[in-house]
């Protein structure tokens, strides 16, 4: 069993309240001996600008990391890279072992204006990493669905489903609606069928968490369960959701995975116990799985 854990915590423009939100975190993991914990997109920066910011964001960074030693980390944040183009801000997710070692960074590819950052050239391919020992991708935001009203065409189909995964890390921090607004709905029904036709197509188990308060929030605590979430915080398969993590405020959660058999061999397998079924008896089902790949 893989013990899979996310964060659903408020993310705020103050370095030193996300500071003390990761720590608290990174405590509640390590007494639950979680094998990993993923937290929201930019949950040490803030969502932003972080001009200005750079040497408390480092100092803040280093003392994260060193509280984090024991767990296989996977920290969403802003921060500012040095490059061959010079210094770039990018909004990524910093993978680290249980020693504390940085294993792998994802850069955000569809970057919005909000973001302050430039993205990562989208022809490129994903940097993939072994977690736990299992094939790995991390995912940020808008790279999940974003990227099918910027250029037409699906990140999932176009970077995971021809590779052997087994685990995405999903860090976001969606635009927060009121608790009375109705269009919330339409937005949340957009990001969950994305998320489960990303699980279903690539045949991953997917860790997904979103922050709970707007990009404003600045440590208010009587406004933590203002809002929804803008995407459902959780685990899922090709089968769907396999917890129910609540929608509003600051909630912690993790879901034990059985990775005895790779991904594709759980789908088949799925598949087989479903053959004498209706409407599937009188198909040709080798041509049915070729076709859902």
């Amino acid at each position: 069993m893989l013990r899979l854990a996310g964060a659903q915590i408020p993310v705020a423009s103050n370095i030193q309240l996300n500071k003390i939100e990761l720590f608290k975190a990174i405590d509640w993991a390590k007494e639950n001996d979680v094998d990993h914990l993923l937290t929201p997109e930019g949950s040490l920066s803030g969502y932003g600008d972080i001009n200005g910011k750079e040497k408390e964001l480092i100092d803040a960074l280093k003392e994260v990391e060193l509280h984090a030693r024991g767990i296989n980390f996977h920290l969403g944040t802003i921060i500012k890279e040095k490059e061959e183009i010079g210094y770039v801000n990018r909004n990524e997710i910093r993978h680290y072992t249980k020693e504390g070692s940085l294993s792998e960074v994802t850069h955000k590819t569809y970057c919005i204006p909000q973001d302050r950052c430039i993205g990562k050239i989208w022809s490129k391919g994903l940097n993939y990493f072994e977690a736990s020992g299992y094939r790995s991708v991390g995912m940020i935001c808008n790279d999940m669905w974003g990227s099918a009203d910027e250029i037409g065409l699906g990140f999932c189909e176009r970077h995971l489903v021809e590779f052997n995964l087994e685990l995405i890390f999903h860090a976001t921090n969606g635009i927060k609606f009121s608790k009375h607004d109705k269009r919330w709905e339409a937005f949340n029904a957009y990001a969950d069928g994305f998320l489960r036709m990303c699980a279903f197509k690539s045949k991953t188990v997917i860790l997904t968490v979103d922050s709970c308060v707007p990009w404003n929030w600045n440590g208010e605590e009587d406004k933590l369960e203002e809002c929804p979430t803008s995407s459902e915080s959780g685990v899922l398969d090709f089968t769907g959701w396999k917890t129910k993590v609540p929608r509003f405020g600051r909630q912690y959660f993790y879901h034990d995975v059985d990775m005895k058999f790779p991904g594709r061999e759980r789908f088949n397998r799925y598949n087989g116990r479903l053959r004498d079924e209706y409407p599937y008896t009188n198909l040709n089902f080798d041509y049915l799985k070729k076709e859902i790949v």
